[in-house]
């Protein structure tokens, strides 16, 4: 049979020069940025950038965080209401341990409450189910466990006990990105030796991941 026919070609042919498009490979990002994509659905380096923000500007995006709410925003960093009208109005100047708790706040309003829910969500370890269960916390990167060096995909939700996760977000809005790379490595390290009595002290490293579910186990 021919590969054309009257009524057109069953196999089309590509117009001469054009070239057909590959798909692109999944960018190989590091443990910590995929962790603030996840978290906070922003790059790195989110606070660093609004601290670049005029103080008035942080605090109008506080309060539009908390829907308007300007009590509710002074309350998030710890100030009176008088305080926090200054800052807006641009006639007081924050102290060194002020801009501290507006960076906690902000790094706290990063991070939705529907996000936190789900994360809490994530983990289900010990628990039984009438089903097969879906979702949850996995995470897809090139692992090395000791000498054992290969993609791996770490199964954290069914392994780890509900709510192991919001430790991740608390470290976040206490101490940074740094702090949250940190417990979720703490998690990984539970998951491998088998519960948070027992973590595995041996050489991890962790790199090229190509993904980091954070949704709820159902």
């Amino acid at each position: 049979m021919s590969e054309t026919g009257e009524q057109g070609e069953l196999f089309p042919r590509r117009p001469r020069g054009e070239r057909v498009a590959k798909p692109k490979p999944k960018r190989e990002q590091s443990l910590g940025e995929v962790l603030m994509r996840k978290l906070t659905g922003r790059a790195p380096g989110a606070v660093e950038r609004e601290r670049k923000k005029s103080l008035p500007e942080r605090v109008k995006w506080l309060e539009k965080k908390h829907k308007g709410d300007e009590k509710a925003a002074a309350d998030a960093a710890g100030l009176s209401l008088t305080t926090w009208r200054r800052w807006r109005s641009g006639k007081q100047k924050p102290s060194a341990k002020s801009v501290e708790k507006l960076d906690r706040a902000t790094r706290e309003a990063l991070v939705p409450k529907g996000r936190r829910n789900r994360i809490e969500r994530s983990t289900k370890g010990g628990q039984s189910f009438d089903h097969r269960p879906t979702g949850g916390a996995v995470l897809s990167a090139w692992i090395t466990i000791s000498s054992d060096s290969r993609p791996r995909d770490i199964n954290l939700g069914a392994n780890l006990p509900e709510g192991r996760l919001n430790a991740i977000v608390k470290a976040f809005t206490e101490g940074g990105e740094a702090e949250a790379e940190k417990e979720l490595k703490a998690a990984i390290r539970e998951y491998l030796g088998g519960g948070a009595s027992t973590p595995y002290e041996g050489h991890i490293d962790i790199s090229n991941v190509t993904g980091l579910d954070l949704g709820p186990m159902r």
